[in-house]
């Protein structure tokens, strides 16, 4: 049942681009896990924990084929739009998720997990320069979209080759701010760089666009501009739908 149910899983979030999975079993989660997000306390029946992402542009292909259905509910009155489709998707998944708990990296999260973390555990990237996961099949383009306590023995993705050691990093010299490089990233700096106003790092990421792994997989404009800056991201996105933005947007996670 273990081995049908991964697959399963697979199968059906694949649909809607949340194509890029791992495992990590609750033993080696927990090792890693501080003592209050340990299985016991998120999941006692936990075996193995299934993280799901998002890589290239799949994903947001099936959100914006979602939204077009019904542009004023799924667009203009939601705050999230995109994270309520990712919970739409599992919510549709009923039954087959029976015994399981599903987590989100979003601000209404009861449970605030270290994805990133918890990601390179079950093998969907490793860390990089850049401060995000670089995974081979999709480069730096990956989202986080949900991590699943599942009450089954599951196996273990393999780790992921960390894919900067060796290149000639050519994301250091595209960082405007040249905050890229060895050791650890400065996300304050970076976060601070980003609402400057007038920055180049404002929309867009040219250290990551410089990034020589899958450069196919890039986001498409209108999703880099979402991502980067909400609020612009979201007048386009209204725009594009011809529907009056009702809600207005929150701040960007990055």
């Amino acid at each position: 049942m273990s081995s049908g149910f991964l697959e399963s899983l697979r199968s059906d979030l694949a649909r809607e681009g949340l194509n890029h999975i791992g495992v990590v079993t609750r033993t080696r989660y927990d090792a890693a896990a501080p003592p209050h997000l340990r299985a016991e306390q998120i999941h006692p029946a936990a075996r193995a924990i299934v993280v799901v992402g998002s890589g290239g542009r799949a994903h947001w292909e099936a959100f914006l084929a979602y939204v077009a259905e019904d542009p004023v509910e799924r667009l203009a009155r939601r705050a999230d739009p995109l994270d309520d489709f990712c919970a739409d998707v599992f919510a549709r998944l009923g039954a087959s998720l029976d015994g399981c708990r599903v987590i989100f990296p979003t601000f209404q999260a009861s449970v605030r997990l270290d994805f990133m973390k918890v990601a390179a555990l079950a093998g969907l990237g490793a860390p990089s320069e850049l401060g995000i996961l670089v995974s081979e099949r999709f480069g730096p383009w990956l989202g986080l979209r949900a991590a699943v306590f599942v009450p089954h023995d599951l196996p273990e993705s393999g780790a992921a080759q960390r894919l900067c050691d060796g290149c000639p990093a050519p994301c250091r010299a595209a960082c405007p701010p040249r905050i890229v490089g060895p050791g650890l990233f400065p996300w304050p700096r970076c976060v601070a760089e980003r609402s400057a106003t007038g920055s180049p790092c404002g929309s867009r990421c040219g250290a990551r666009e410089a990034c020589v792994v899958a450069p196919e997989a890039r986001y498409d404009a209108l999703e880099l501009v979402y991502h980067y800056d909400r609020p612009a991201g979201r007048r386009m996105l209204c725009e594009r739908f011809a529907v009056h933005d009702e809600v207005g947007a929150p701040m960007a996670r990055g």
